[in-house]
């Protein structure tokens, strides 16, 4: 049973511009080692948000190899390995967006959101957020660090594996559902999972059933909100029936009457556009404050 859990951070809104890189190898069912690298991104354009997000900046990358370079040291070490990561969608696109830049093919290798294996393995939890369920968990870990990201995902998925009784990851994919996404030289599928099924109590349903039956208010009237990057405790258009419930207005594009834009990791052309009219530009912790 082998398998590594990846983590990149990027250095802007861009996907192709992976600054740094953890990973946490597993043998037999355990960690058996975490690394780090630091990767110089392509054009060196480091954005603020990105910055605050996870502290690195252009001193600690100017001597870093770039991501050919990374790839190709870490590519024989992936081979017949499943590869894992939290929100899977976010990092697969780096790996992908990347290669693109470059005119790399892609590596080769299956992999599996844990995401979608920590809402199917313990449906109770109301956030498939990593610090959310590690903390359900024990885990222990420093959030928005590529290396101790990697190791907390990667423990999620061990226990995962003792939750469900799986005896390897193939089996972990069947008895939880999600399906092994699959990444080749020059194409891709995505990992997938059907929603949780299991009664809920009031406290502990779907964010979805619960923006849907939430009252109405004007708690955030006259506001302008755009959503952008990947949320990681609601899909878009969960926090758009959150917002709207509230009396907010949320449009698709950043203009000089949008109030907030909300960005999760990988936020997009948004960003710049946030930065350019002067939107004010709120974590989704931030947002999640401020609606109370």
């Amino acid at each position: 049973m082998r398998a590594v859990a990846i983590d990149f951070e990027t250095a802007n809104e861009q996907r192709a511009s992976p600054c740094s890189i953890g990973l946490a190898w597993i043998d037999d069912g355990v960690i058996a080692s975490v690394e780090h690298h630091y990767i110089r991104p392509p054009g060196m354009r480091f954005a603020s948000f990105n910055v605050a997000f996870h502290g690195i900046g252009p001193d600690h990358v100017r001597d870093a190899e770039e991501f050919p370079a990374v790839l190709a040291m870490l590519s024989p070490r992936l081979s017949g390995r499943t590869v894992l990561a939290h929100n899977a969608s976010f990092d697969i696109s780096v790996v992908r967006n990347t290669c693109d830049v470059y005119g790399l093919p892609y590596p080769e290798f299956d992999y599996l959101c844990t995401v979608k294996l920590a809402r199917q393995s313990w449906p109770e939890l109301t956030s498939g957020r990593l610090n959310d369920v590690c903390d359900y968990l024990g885990i222990k870990f420093k959030h928005h660090d590529a290396s101790e990201d990697a190791y907390a995902c990667a423990s999620l998925a061990i226990e995962a594996m003792k939750v469900t009784g799986a005896t390897c990851f193939n089996s972990l994919s069947a008895l939880t559902n999600v399906t092994l996404g699959r990444l080749n030289a020059d194409s891709y599928w995505p990992c997938s999972s059907p929603a949780p099924q299991t009664d809920r109590s009031p406290q502990s349903r779907s964010a979805r059933s619960t923006f849907q039956d939430f009252p109405k208010s004007d708690a955030l009237s006259g506001l302008n909100f755009v959503f952008t990057g990947a949320l990681e405790r609601f899909t878009r258009d969960e926090a758009k029936a959150r917002a709207e419930s509230l009396g907010a207005k949320v449009s698709g594009s950043v203009s000089k009457k949008t109030d907030y834009l909300v960005a999760g990791p990988g936020a997009g052309s948004k960003m710049a556009d946030a930065l350019k009219h002067g939107v004010k530009v709120l974590t989704e912790d931030e947002w999640l404050a401020l609606i109370g």
